[in-house]
């Protein structure tokens, strides 16, 4: 059988960057039409295949290490709104026929010597089930002899290698002869959706997407998807939006949501109802789980990989221009808080914090500014940071440096004027609060203009009888890097003359931005006085932070 032209530039392409496994156009000449032998494989005696397992009795023309690539095909396979089955197939490069779409796939690389050979291939019962496909199956493989880059001056010739293709029909099988795959969340099919105009002003800001789902696994997910234009057909697609967010389900959630951009629908100028495609993945908590180190042998336990879900289909009908052209991303609630941290626990105030609650409508990046003034029209004191905010309610942080407030000589209340800037495109929304009333004089004239990456945002101790119980909250800032910060911390209690009573160290791991770890400490049989008690994060000879505090029993 003559592979088509999409055959051959998938495998060329397989064959180029498999370093050692390239393959010869010539591979495809030779076909063999050997028979072979399937049978359904149940590992776990549960009644039910494991894997279907074929077997090619070939020719091979000369000994040596054979690639062995096949695909599983049936023209009872159950496609949906994607065209397709569970997984995604790679997209079409080429199309010069009308054979059933793949829908699942194995890779075995082997040695054999010259002569005829079996070759045992498996395919995973999951995929079978997943695809709803029922057989017989269609079985293709391409067993290519592994060949050599070489290059003549700077182009890439592949040497020629020796290979044979195999086709195959299997028997009549069912799907639900094959194992159930677990599956921790999942679609079940109901969608809706709705145009969102969250300042009223008569133009949608959001095209909101709900999908119908059930839960098995309770955890942190990712949703995401993408809008395209549903009037094209063949392989041609036109973008029309994309968006994406974390969410955190659990087993009685029945819907998840996504908002797409009205911007980019009313920039693409094109009228729905629109194709759309939805994908959940998770939970990833496990995969983002800092683990120790593995064993001395060095080899690390399996861990489990979710597998994505997939949801397709047509959105109701809506023109472009009903959506608004610049697009609010979030909003100020009105509700405003204030704190002076003093972090070196002397007296003055480091920084004036103010933190402005929002109402986020899409997970994104901000820019955060703010300016603070007093009775005249001069700054005072500026403030600069970025954050990550997720959808729903959040908090933005605006830290004034105390140097600052203290140099101006200038006494509260002061008007903090807040500015948050998505990241990437829309609104700049911005308000302006009044804070309480301040002595410039009490602000610390070396405090540093901001915090650092991280910090003690907390330090409790009390006491009760000869107990004294202590908590530490360590803090990141809301940050957008993609770096795990990991530092040391050092708790010691001490009695009033000195003596180290009590002394815990931990590792802090601070994952992402906005990230908090908290430790509790007990000590029991102390005799009445009064103790003190240190944490010091990182080195204590240039720690990152301390605080100090004294409590009676």
């Amino acid at each position: 059988m003559w592979p088509s032209a999409r055959t051959i530039a998938i495998l060329l392409t397989l064959g180029l960057g498999s370093g050692g496994a390239a393959l010869g156009v010539n591979a495809l000449l030779a076909s063999s039409g050997d028979p072979g032998t399937d049978y359904g494989l149940d590992t776990d005696a549960n009644g039910r295949f494991d894997w279907l397992v074929v077997e090619a009795q070939v020719v091979l023309p000369e000994a040596g290490t054979w690639d062995v690539y096949a695909s599983l095909s049936a023209d009872s396979i159950e496609t949906n709104a994607c065209g397709y089955g569970y997984r995604l197939a790679p997209p079409p490069l080429m199309d010069a026929g009308s054979s059933p779409m793949p829908f699942a796939w194995t890779y075995e690389r082997y040695f054999f010597p010259a002569g005829a050979q079996t070759i045992r291939m498996a395919f995973d019962g999951e995929d079978i089930v997943r695809a709803g496909a029922d057989g017989p199956y269609v079985v293709q493989a391409m067993l290519n002899l592994g060949g050599v880059i070489v290059y003549a001056d700077t182009r890439p010739l592949v040497e020629p290698a020796s290979g044979v293709e195999w086709t195959y029909t299997t028997k009549a099988y069912s799907a639900a002869d094959f194992d159930e795959p677990i599956r921790n969340a999942f679609f079940t099919g109901g969608h809706s959706d709705l145009p969102v105009d969250v300042d009223a002003d008569g133009s949608a800001d959001f095209l909101e997407l709900r999908a119908n789902i059930q839960v098995n696994v309770p955890g942190q997910y990712n949703v995401n998807g993408m809008l395209s234009r549903s009037d094209v057909g063949g392989d041609v697609m036109q973008f029309i939006g994309y968006a994406y967010r974390d969410v955190s389900l659990v087993t009685t959630d029945e819907v998840v949501y996504l908002r797409f951009r009205g911007d980019q629908i009313r920039q693409a100028g094109v009228d729905g109802p629109w194709n759309f495609t939805l994908t959940l993945y998770g939970p990833y908590d496990p995969m983002f789980t800092v683990r120790p180190p593995g064993p001395a042998d060095g080899i690390l336990p399996p861990e489990p990989m979710p597998i994505p879900e997939t949801l397709c289909g047509t959105t109701s009908a809506y023109r472009a221009a009903d959506f608004d052209e610049s697009v609010e991303l979030l909003r100020y609630t009105g509700r405003f808080e204030e704190s002076t941290p003093d972090r070196d626990a002397d007296g003055l105030h480091d920084a004036l914090l103010i933190r402005a609650e929002v109402e986020v409508f899409v997970t994104a990046g901000f820019d955060l500014s703010g300016e603070l003034r007093g009775t005249s029209t001069t700054v005072l004191a500026r403030s600069y940071g970025q954050a990550w905010l997720a959808e729903g309610i959040a908090w933005a942080e605006f830290p004034f440096a105390g140097s600052d407030i203290r140099s101006s000589g200038m006494d509260g209340p002061y008007e903090a004027t807040l500015s948050i800037t998505p990241s990437l495109w829309g609104i700049d929304p911005t308000t302006t609060h009044t804070t309480n009333a301040y002595r410039a004089e009490d602000f610390d004239e070396g405090a540093p203009s901001e915090p650092g990456m991280y910090w003690i945002g907390n330090l409790n101790a009390s006491g009760s009888g000869t107990a004294l119980r202590v908590s530490v909250t360590v803090v990141r800032g809301n940050d957008l890097l993609t770096v795990v910060y990991e530092d040391s911390l050092l708790v010691t209690v001490t009695d009033e003359a000195g003596v180290v009573v009590g002394s815990f160290r931990e590792w802090v791991v601070l994952e992402s931005g906005g990230a908090v770890e908290t430790f509790a400490y007990a000590l029991d049989g102390l005799a009445r006085g009064t103790y003190i008690v240190t944490a010091v994060l990182g080195s204590p000879d240039a720690p990152v932070d301390s605080r100090t505090v004294r409590v009676a029993l």
